[in-house]
């Protein structure tokens, strides 16, 4: 069942989903508040999101992507979320 996980596609998918739900719960406090009920804490919440579609990518998806898409998506997603929290530092 190993052989079959596709991690180079869900390693893609998954920071950019992870940096669209971190820039949505700080635009969107309900939402912020949704994930910190459900899951006790909203990073926790973010986390178990963010598995769990990294899990069924990795799994469903059968189209490849490359080690270096992946390391450029993990790389991206982390200045998109460090860009955000620059622009909110300066803006406020």
């Amino acid at each position: 069942m190993i052989e079959k996980f596709n991690s180079f596609m869900a390693a893609t998918v998954s920071p950019w989903l992870l940096a669209l739900v971190v820039i949505a719960a700080e635009l969107f406090p309900p939402f912020k508040a949704l994930l910190a009920s459900v899951f006790s804490h909203h990073w926790i919440g973010k986390l178990v999101i963010t598995l769990g579609v990294f899990v069924l990518v990795g799994f469903l998806v059968k189209k490849q992507a490359t080690e270096k898409t992946a390391f450029y998506s993990i790389i991206g997603g982390l200045l998109v979320i460090l860009a955000f929290y620059i622009f909110v530092f300066f803006k406020g």
